[in-house]
């Protein structure tokens, strides 16, 4: 009786202070997740070359309506401001060459940006004269390099030469 009451005790002993204090678990290591540093805006600052086709639509009958194209490049210093040199020619009854410098302002909306233009420059098509002008367009960004962008201005001419509607569909690259 005396080796079951001792067997008794130890095992109590035992198991009590198996069971008593905090419990003790291994430091473990904790992991922390960063979330990637994503660039959300479809519209950076930077350079943008540009190619169109245009329409030219004269307030007069001294021109006709017609057809033309051209090239810009533009410099952006935000996704909202940046500044567009461009350069159209359009072959009514005499050739007619714009190089113009605009202002744009856009407004990003995810990937679509609507946008204000004002800006002026040269009309020539034998003679010289200088220009106003002032309107809106959309970017449709496709890709990280490139959109789809549609506008158009109104362009107020000094001298004889009326005023006329210009309009314009092409390709946007970012670099």
């Amino acid at each position: 009786m005396k080796t079951t009451t001792l067997l008794a005790a130890i095992s109590l002993f035992l198991g009590g202070s198996a069971l008593a204090g905090v419990d003790y678990a291994p430091p473990s290591k904790a992991v922390t997740y960063e979330a990637p540093i994503v660039d959300t805006t479809c519209f950076p600052a930077g350079f943008e070359f540009s190619g169109f086709a245009a329409g030219f639509f004269p307030d007069s009958d001294r021109y006709d309506d017609e057809i033309g194209g051209g090239v810009s490049l533009a410099y952006f210093y935000n996704e909202n401001f940046g500044f567009n040199l461009s350069a159209a020619v359009y072959d009514t009854s005499s050739e007619i060459q714009n190089y113009t410098l605009d202002a744009i302002y856009r407004i990003p909306i995810g990937c679509v940006a609507p946008y204000a233009i004002v800006g002026g420059g040269v009309h020539t098509d034998g003679q010289t004269e200088g220009l106003f002008r002032f309107g809106g367009g959309i970017d449709f960004r496709m890709m990280d390099n490139c959109s789809l962008f549609a506008d158009g201005t109104y362009n107020i001419l000094g001298g004889d030469i009326e005023e006329y509607t210009t309009a314009r569909v092409g390709l946007r690259w970012v670099f």
